[in-house]
This record gives C-alpha cells, structure tokens and sequence, in this order.
C-alpha cells in the first residue's frame, strides 16, 4: 500500500467513526458531550503510535464514547442527568464490551488521558479533580481556589 492509499484510508476511517459519533450523540449526549468525542477522534486521527484503520470502526466509536462517558461520570444514574448505560452504548454499535474496553483502554493511553482531563469533560468535573498548588505549599482543588477567588 503506497503512502497516499494510506493517508486516503485513514481520512476514509476519520469519516466513518465521526458520522456514527455524531448519529449516538445526537439520540444520547448533549452537544458539548459529542463535541468531546470529535476532539478525542481528531486528536488520534493526529497521533502516528496508532493505526486507527485498524479494526471495526463501531469498535472505535464505541470506545470513543466510552471514554467520554466515563470522564464526565455518565454511568452514574444517581449524579447525572445525562445517564447512559454501558450496554446501550454496546447495543447500540453492535460491540461487545471486551473489544470496546481494550481500545478504551488504547484510547487513554495514547492520548494521555486522565480523570478530569480538561477539555474533555465539563469545567465542573475538571475544576473539582485538578489540584493547585499555592505559594505557600497549600494544595486545593481548582473549583475551592476558584470559590476563595485565588485563581
């Protein structure tokens, strides 16, 4: 496969798994949240450490989804308004969790994603899982320094 076939195949790949994004966020996430799952795609449409050809591209939009939904905590039913479940998610890509789990797994990794990554869940998750250090030693979270009017 010459360079351009493979450049022309992934552009195909970023396609595809954004259309199926796009279909599941507009029946089970906000707005912000579909935007979320672009950014993470872009960003490993960009990385050259995976081959996002590879695989079903349902697997691919499935994971990217999952890690989404667990950054912004969405398989909480008691905390969120925004609850989806995890086998809705596999139901609706027709994927098995397994699968999905392993290139979640590949996703966060790649991308160095971590709990309260921002940018990639709301500013109040972000804000209450960053911590600050002040110039006195003292560590708060970003939404306490925020609230005390340090940042």
């Amino acid at each position: 496969m010459t360079a351009i076939d493979s450049k022309r195949k992934k552009q195909e790949r970023i396609q595809e798994v954004q259309e199926l994004i796009g279909k599941f966020g507009k029946n089970f996430l906000t707005k912000d949240l579909t935007n979320y799952c672009y950014k993470i795609w872009e960003e490993l449409g960009r990385k050259r450490t995976i081959d996002i050809t590879r695989g079903q591209k349902e697997i691919w939009a499935s994971a990217v989804v999952l890690v989404i939904a667990r950054l912004n905590f969405l398989f909480d039913k008691k905390n969120n308004k925004n609850y989806i479940s995890m086998d809705s998610v596999y139901e609706y890509y027709g994927t098995k969790r397994g699968s999905v789990g392993l290139r979640a797994a590949e996703i966060e990794k790649a991308c160095k994603i971590s709990i309260g990554h921002e940018g990639l869940c709301s500013e109040s998750i972000s804000d209450e899982l960053t911590f600050v250090e002040l110039p006195n030693g003292m560590v708060l979270t970003k939404a306490m320094a925020k609230k005390a009017g340090i940042i």
